[in-house]
């Protein structure tokens, strides 16, 4: 029986997000960041955002540098080695961003708690550390009930909207992931509504071909939005590598509050096919396709 049809456009997007919410940004390292999102939200002028994330990238630095947050929650931004996120660092040291900053498994363990519609998920750690000092809201010292060892408990996260990227889905928001799908899964089943940019969106008839690489069905999905090269200019394994040329202009860009705000107006206030256009279109496509063949990685 046919499902209903989620599909909906990037523009989209602010029937769900709104000024305020805290929003789950899927992707880690250099791969799978939801970045065509991204871009809508900036475009869109959604501000005042919460933006948690377990490993970070250019998605959290590019939010930051646009003004759209009031709060980031995370374990870890890098630009890996294309050097420190630039307008992440300067929001830490001199803008006075507030934050918290979480491990990443505690965020994990909170999202899973989150998911589960529980209020916190005990684990053992981080004993020793100034986390659990410095971070009540999060971190609670607890015995077992049943062996009284000691343990932590973390604070379940519950976002507002969870973003990824991901291979492809159906009009119904079944989702196939190729690759790791990091916390991505962890963030869907944590949220209260959700949105999947996809490569492409294909019939049922071929999602059901290969049901193993359905991770995320699609009663956990309200929109779905097709948008190839999604995940540009980080990774979207197997199918394309992440861009180093698109990141070492964003580097040069991001240097400074100036030359970054050229890089909104060059790169991302523009509609998104035409941000494709800018990049190179279909040649550069190309060629992160077939870097991404011959460097098989998963």
């Amino acid at each position: 029986m046919p499902g209903e049809n989620k599909v909906g456009k990037l523009s989209d997007i602010t029937k769900i997000i709104k000024d305020g919410d805290k929003v789950a940004v899927g992707g880690a390292w250099l791969g799978s960041h939801p970045m065509a999102i991204i871009r809508e939200i900036i475009r869109s002028g959604i501000k005042n955002l919460t933006a948690i994330t377990v490993v970070g990238s250019i998605d959290i630095d590019m939010l930051i540098g646009a003004g759209a947050l009031k709060r980031l929650m995370f374990s870890f931004v890098s630009m890996e080695a294309f050097g420190l996120a630039p307008n992440f660092r300067r929001a830490i040291e001199k803008e006075g961003l507030p934050y918290d900053e979480i491990t990443g498994l505690a965020v994990i363990i909170g999202l899973e708690a989150g998911g589960r519609n529980v209020p916190f998920l005990p684990y053992r750690g981080p004993f020793g550390s100034d986390l659990v000092k410095f971070r009540p809201e999060f971190y609670k010292e607890i015995k077992c009930p049943f062996t009284g060892e000691d343990l932590i408990a973390a604070s379940a996260i519950v976002p507002d909207v969870a973003i990824i990227h991901a291979t492809r889905a159906d009009h119904a928001g079944s989702v196939q992931i190729e690759g790791t799908s990091a916390t991505d899964i962890e963030m869907i089943r944590a949220a209260k509504k959700r949105i999947v940019s996809v490569e492409e969106i294909v019939p049922t008839e071929e999602i059901r071909k290969h049901p193993e690489k359905t991770k995320i069905p699609r009663f956990q999905v309200d929109m779905v939005i097709e948008a190839p090269l999604g995940a540009h200019p980080t990774s979207c394994a197997p199918s394309y590598t992440f861009d180093p040329w698109h990141m070492m202009k964003y580097m040069e860009m991001a240097a400074s509050p100036e030359s970054f705000k050229q890089y909104l107006s060059d790169y991302v206030m523009k509609p998104e096919f035409e941000y494709l256009e800018a990049i190179g279109g279909m040649r550069q496509a190309a060629i992160l396709r077939r870097l991404a063949r011959e460097v098989k990685f998963l």
